[in-house]
């Protein structure tokens, strides 16, 4: 039987909100922990890029790394009756870096020495994956801070979704390769074999950069040697998190196919790396009767008389006016219908393949995103009351 939301939010350390960009997940990840500090837990929630819309419905000015904290007393007075008070943060690649670096060298030295580096100035900030290993790192210092009871990770809005969970594989099957370690190491960067001044290596570098930019770089890479034992380590221990019993991952998507097959595809990629999804949002469900869609064709009749009935002086008496108008209005009707009809079908399709391993559940669509926290606290309520269910559309 899978878990609900509710007992997740009430039971897991970690909860990761991930999908393909643009479905929700930073907005759901902020009514998750409303939700929770509603039950009383110490929840922390951790995004990446959120709109400013999203920082003033927590009633914040604005998001950085600086853990923005919100009162018992200030969540009321927002319309919230939390029984814990609630945190918000967001990543710095940059600034969280540099507590690695500075955490894994082996002395200040060097670690002022890669802290100076220009390569380091540019690489910690657009180096591949960067952002995604920094934002599992940033997760593990929270998680293992003690702080907090639930971290909500809002995931980065890679071009793969999974860029995020495999950035520490990647990062280990690097760092860890005998061959890397052996090309950075000291006794390989002097200019002999085929680092030699003349080589066939040094040649072809040359048509592409500078020698002296070349072994600049390599003696960055010497320098952050110091640091590789120390970034596998916590790679690993952050891999252990993900795929113990502590963490829950909870997929997002909307209702096109585009993001229901993103989400298909992740749910299988984490499955195979022994991460278990736990539950599946698919979020703006248009909350009409798709019955709409196959209206009955002389509804447009009954529409003109019903305004001529009801706006005779308004309408001048004009019974052509109200026939057009009444084709319109159906028109409009059966449109939403149809709209109504595939999100319905998206939902049964979701909960057909995957209702008996995880929790579905819809979210409907509203007409904004939320501004304010009384509206986080009505969807983060919504989704820790529902059970699986394709909801009822009115």
């Amino acid at each position: 039987m899978p878990s609900s939301l509710a007992t997740l939010i009430d039971t897991k350390r970690v909860l990761l909100c991930v999908g393909s960009g643009g479905v929700g997940k930073t907005t759901l990840a902020a009514a998750l922990g409303v939700a929770a500090a509603v039950r009383g837990r110490r929840v922390l929630v951790l995004t990446v890029d959120p709109a400013k819309r999203l920082a003033n419905a927590l009633g914040l000015k604005a998001f950085d790394e600086h853990v923005q904290h919100i009162s018992i007393a200030d969540l009321a007075a927002m319309g919230c009756p939390a029984l814990a008070p609630l945190d918000a943060s967001m990543l710095d690649v940059k600034r969280t870096f540099d507590r690695v670096v500075t955490r894994y060298a082996k002395s200040p030295e060097t670690a002022q020495k890669i802290l100076d580096h220009p390569f380091y100035q540019q690489a910690s900030t657009a180096l591949a994956g960067s952002q995604e290993y920094m934002a599992t790192e940033r997760l593990y210092e929270c998680v293992t801070s003690g702080d907090y009871e639930l971290v909500i990770l809002d995931t980065p809005p890679s071009e793969h979704a999974l860029d995020f969970l495999d950035a520490p594989r990647r990062l280990i099957d690097l760092f860890a390769s005998p061959a890397f370690r052996k090309l950075i190491a000291p006794s390989s960067r002097v200019r002999t074999g085929v680092f030699r001044s003349g080589s066939v290596v040094m040649r072809g570098l040359q048509r592409f950069t500078s020698i002296e930019m070349f072994s600049n770089l390599l003696e960055f890479f010497g320098h952050l040697a110091d640091t590789f034992d120390g970034f596998v380590e916590r790679a690993r221990q952050v891999q252990a998190l993900l795929s113990g019993p502590d963490a829950a991952f909870v997929l997002v998507s909307a209702c096109d196919a585009v993001s229901t097959d993103q989400a298909e595809s992740l749910q299988t990629q984490l499955r195979a790396q022994g991460m278990e999804p736990s539950a599946w949002v698919v979020n703006r469900v248009l909350a009409c009767d798709p019955a709409l869609a196959d209206a009955d064709p002389a509804l447009p009749g009954r529409i003109a008389k019903a305004l001529v009935a009801i706006g005779a002086d308004a309408a001048g008496g004009d019974a052509s006016d109200a026939e057009q108008c009444a084709y319109a209005i159906a028109n409009v009707a059966r449109r939403f219908g149809a709209m109504a009809k595939s999100d319905a079908a998206c939902v049964s399709s979701v909960t057909a393949r995957h209702g008996a391993d995880l929790t579905v559940l819809a979210l409907p669509r509203r007409a904004t995103e939320p501004d304010n926290l009384t509206e986080l606290f009505a969807i983060g309520e919504l989704l820790a009351q529902a059970s699986q269910q394709v909801p009822a559309v009115a």
